[in-house]
Order: structure tokens, then C-alpha cells, then sequence
């Protein structure tokens, strides 16, 4: 671990322990904040110094194996055996999950599916809809008791570190209402709705998070899909929910080495992903006029991300640019075009003709990637999507961060931290030199990192296993006639 991430743990830890009475309905509420999102720049700095751990009074997490456990210790005792429920509902919580539509309409049948949402239309695409809202119930009185209760507690930590500094203190002050009507939300659709599996995409909001903690206290197994490539680990541990659908081998092995069980991670994929092998493209000559393309050339597609090493990045612009058969695609990130960050990209954009810059956030990124000859992407999910799409993939590690990411080490030499190294590599590649060295590493890459076409049906075949529900084809195959 980083010296940052190892204090953030003992930190976190700390946080759970001296709150760990303070509770709503048996649960303590500290284990409901998305704990990150309370840490500013300011403590993030001082969380980087070797001695910050040494100034808190009860940290339980030290090693990365600990992670997992600690949480476990709290949760345990809240936690009812799974059962199996075939006559329930499967819940799916609309925020996060991500679940296109068509693999939705194919897998989940209207009878046995249910969709949380802030929506208050009676369905969504066809699947019978529950708007949340209606579950709330007041609890002012009793948000109001608990903050002071906590308000209490943190006065007579004078000396700690991160009760210090405000921010950290009054996000979760402020967050304390929110987390307690969300709590009395989801224990009142339990209540009233028949729910044998729940369906989320992350544990790292406070509505999943209490729809996770809830349903084990129910006995009822709770499925979180990966969002996202683990990068930023904070928002993929702890795992509240019973199972982590993840995408490959490697996250495996992530979660496992932070402690959780082997037996609670499911390596299916996302079923997001199955459009990349089902559905169809934008026809290429209509790709080429929307960009005003030259169908002569290479077309590389890059695709940033946050905290970029400018300097590197504008080097390996400037070096690919020098070579005429390429025209450049560049594609922000959708957080840099909604924070208004990419001046960096117009300005390198306007001083080449071969550079075209990508602002539309509804812009299909797999028609980007499908009629692309090769890409470059930093830390992101569009180099997975990529490779699945085949796809030579170039990685530039550019980014400037309180911690390394090891994902895309396992391409080897086409990923580099770089910039002339890794555009040498290009022009390589593209010479036709190593097309036979990266298709055996992209292979190997690939069978550790996504091995499944259909996870739709991997997951229903989950819940079916776990909850008795039938999914929309099951349903299917179960009146088919056998030959």
C-alpha cells in the first residue's frame, strides 16, 4: 500500500471505532458515509506523511489483508443466513448498475423484476418501477438525537487529526439526516415489497450501501456489480454486499488480498459489456464524414482522464502528429468536459489539422473504438472495452497520483510511463514488428481480465442459484419443448 492509502485505512478504521455505538436501527451509522468523499485536499496531504497513523487512537486496519475482516467484525452480528425466496422479487436499483436495455428486456421478466428509482413512472422499459420516495418516512427527531450524540463525541477528540479540520467533520455531520431517512427508506420497502434478491452497482453511496446492509439483516443475498476497473480502491472496498460480480481473475485476486472470501466473488463480467459482442456499429463511411476523416490513414483514438502529467501528454501529441499517416481522435474524459478542463486538448487541436477534438458527452464511445484503428487511453475503463473489441491498445501512464495502479502492467511494454518510448512502440506496431508479441500478450491480458460474451445470462443464472427466482430466460427455456 501507499503511505496514503495505508493511513487511509487507519484512519477509516479509527473513524468506525470511535462512532461504533452511535447507532439507527442496530447499524452504525458511521459504516453509511461514503468515507472518501469526507477527506479534502488538505487532509489528503497531510494523510501522506509517514506519521499520520501514529496520531490516532484506535486504528484497526494495518495490513492490506485487514481490510475486509474489519468490516466483517462490525457487520457479522447484524447478519441473517441467506435463503433462497422463489417467490420474490428480484430488486434492481437503478442508480449505477448500468444495465443496457436490450440485456435487460431479454433477462428480467416484468413478473418476478422490480426497478428502484427517483423515477415515479410505473415502469422502466417495460420492467414494473418503485419510486423510492415513497418508502420515506420522518426522521428529523431522531437525526437530530444522533448528531448531537456525535457532535458529542468528536468535541472530546481535540487532538485527532481529521476532527481538526471542518470539512471532514461537518460532511458527515450533514450527512447524518440523509443517512438515517435512507436507512428507514429501504427497512420499509422491505417491509412492504417481497424481495428475494437485490441488483446494485456499487456499495459506495449510501443508498446501496443500505440496501446491501439491510438485506443481509434480512437474509437476502445481495449482488454488486463492478462499475468500474479497480482504480481508486476506495470505492470497491469494503463490500457490503453478499457477492461481488467482478469482471475477471485479476479483481479476484484484488479483493482477495484485501480480505474478502473467495466463495463471495463471482468472476461473470458486466452484462454492459455485452453490447461490445451483440449489438451494432455506426456504418464507417457515415464515421468518417461526422469527423471529416481521411479513410487512407490510421486512426488512432485516445481517450484521457483526470490528473494528467501535461508536459508527457502534449510530448506524445507532438511525436505522434510528426507522422502524417495518422489522424488523432481525442476524446476528454467526461469529468474534464463537465469541469470545463480541456484547454489543454484545444489548444493542441488547433495547431494540428490531424487532431479532432471530441466534445459531445453523448458522443457512443464503442463507435469511437470500433471504427478506430488503434488506441491510447490512460487508467480507464476504454482500454478493457478496447481489447474486447480487438483492438491494439497503447496505455500511457501519465497520471499524476497519491498511489500506483498496477491494472494494465500486464500489457507490458504497451503501456509506458513514457511518452517517447511508448509512441516508438506505436510506430512499431504499426510497421507490422510486434502485431504477434502484443496479440499473444492482449490474449493473456484478456483471459485474466474478461473471459465472458454473455454475462447477462451469467447473471441471471446467479440469481436463479441464489434466490430460486426464475429470470426472463429461464422462463424461456423452462417452456421450450425438448426435442
Amino acid at each position: 500500500m501507499s503511505i496514503y492509502l495505508s493511513n487511509y485505512w487507519s484512519l477509516y478504521s479509527d473513524f468506525i471505532n470511535l462512532l461504533k455505538d452511535v447507532k439507527y436501527r442496530e447499524i452504525p451509522i458511521a459504516l453509511m458515509t461514503n468515507f472518501y468523499q469526507q477527506i479534502n485536499d488538505d487532509l489528503k496531504k497531510e494523510m501522506e506523511h509517514p506519521d499520520f497513523a501514529t496520531r490516532l487512537n484506535d486504528a484497526s486496519i494495518n495490513e492490506l489483508s485487514q481490510i475486509q475482516p474489519f468490516f466483517e467484525q462490525i457487520l457479522s452480528p447484524l447478519k441473517k443466513p441467506l435463503k433462497r425466496q422463489p417467490n420474490g422479487k428480484i430488486l434492481i436499483n437503478q442508480d449505477y448498475t448500468r444495465i443496457p436495455v436490450n440485456v435487460l428486456q431479454e433477462h428480467f421478466s416484468p413478473k418476478h423484476t422490480i426497478i428502484l428509482s427517483r423515477s415515479k413512472n410505473t415502469d422502466i422499459h417495460g420492467i414494473p418501477n418503485e419510486f423510492n420516495g415513497q418508502f420515506k418516512k420522518e426522521t428529523n427527531k431522531i437525526s437530530e438525537q444522533l448528531i448531537s450524540e456525535v457532535r458529542f463525541i468528536f468535541e472530546k477528540q481535540e487532538d485527532h487529526p481529521a476532527l481538526s479540520h471542518s470539512f471532514f467533520v461537518n460532511t458527515f455531520l450533514q450527512r447524518i439526516s440523509m443517512i438515517v431517512e435512507t436507512l428507514e427508506l429501504v427497512f420499509n420497502l422491505f417491509d412492504q415489497r417481497h424481495i428475494a434478491t437485490v441488483l446494485i452497482g456499487t456499495t459506495e453511496d449510501i443508498g446501496s450501501r443500505a440496501l446491501a446492509v439491510i438485506a443481509s439483516m434480512r437474509g437476502i443475498p445481495c449482488i454488486c456489480l463492478q462499475h468500474g476497473l479497480l482504480i481508486g480502491e476506495e470505492a470497491f472496498i469494503p463490500m457490503f454486499a453478499s457477492y461481488a460480480a467482478v469482471y475477471g481473475e485479476y479483481e479476484k485476486r484484488w479483493y482477495l488480498a484485501r480480505g474478502l472470501e473467495a466463495e463471495r466473488v463471482k468472476a461473470i463480467g458486466h452484462p454492459k459489456f455485452d453490447e461490445i459482442f451483440h449489438s451494432s456499429r455506426l456504418p464507417k463511411n457515415v464515421f468518417l464524414k461526422k469527423y471529416q476523416l481521411d479513410p487512407n490513414k490510421i486512426t488512432l483514438l485516445i481517450a484521457t482522464g483526470p490528473y494528467l502529467d501535461r508536459l508527457k501528454f502534449t510530448t506524445m501529441i507532438s511525436e505522434l502528429v510528426k507522422n502524417k499517416n495518422y489522424q488523432i481522435l481525442i476524446k476528454p474524459h467526461p469529468w474534464e468536459i463537465g469541469k470545463n478542463k480541456i484547454d489543454l486538448y484545444r489548444e493542441i487541436g488547433s495547431k494540428s489539422k490531424s487532431v479532432h477534438i471530441i466534445t459531445d458527452r453523448k458522443v457512443n464511445t464503442h463507435d469511437l473504438i470500433f471504427h478506430s484503428d488503434g488506441v491510447l487511453t490512460t487508467l480507464s475503463t476504454v482500454g478493457l472495452e478496447s481489447l474486447l473489441f480487438n483492438k491494439p491498445v497503447f496505455i500511457y501512464y501519465f497520471i499524476e497520483h497519491n498511489r500506483y495502479y498496477d491494472y494494465y502492467d500486464r500489457l507490458s511494454k504497451f503501456m509506458n510511463h513514457d511518452p517517447l518510448e511508448l509512441t516508438k512502440v506505436i510506430s512499431l506496431y504499426f510497421n507490422s514488428q510486434i502485431k504477434t508479441e502484443y496479440e499473444n500478450i492482449k490474449n493473456q491480458f484478456l483471459l485474466d481480465s474478461y473471459a465472458s460474451k454473455t454475462s447477462g445470462k451469467e447473471l441471471s443464472n446467479l440469481i436463479f442459484q441464489l434466490s430460486g427466482v426464475r429470470t426472463k430466460q429461464l422462463e424461456f427455456e423452462q417452456k421450450s419443448p425438448s426435442y
